[in-house]
């Protein structure tokens, strides 16, 4: 097996298994039973959402990993690699800002 085979395998289980840890805990979160104050709860279910953010952007690397490694990106139009990325922002950005506003009431 060449190096470059065993360097993508070893990406793809570690991304993989990154979006798998990252899903599973947020639904741990946005799951969690038992005696919490309503903050505790607001921030557990904000903070669910920002690991699901990251599982969408660790598939959106994960599949432009796989296709660079199996000589399709090159044939990506831009229009789909910036939808992609696109998805990855939204994501990321829309999770954070809620985060951010979950925070900034149980703060108040």
């Amino acid at each position: 097996m060449h190096a470059e085979h065993i360097l993508t395998f070893l990406i793809v289980f570690m991304g993989a298994a990154t979006v798998l840890l990252s899903i599973t805990v947020a639904h741990k979160l946005s799951h969690r039973r038992g005696r919490t104050g309503v903050g505790l709860s607001r921030l557990s279910r904000a903070l669910s959402w920002q690991l699901y953010g990251e599982a969408v952007i660790g598939m959106g690397t994960l599949t432009f990993a796989l296709a660079e490694f199996s000589g399709h990106l090159d044939g990506w139009s831009a229009i789909t690699s910036s939808a992609l990325r696109g998805i990855m922002f939204a994501a990321t950005s829309t999770t954070t800002l809620h985060l951010f506003l979950v925070i900034r009431g149980i703060a108040k």
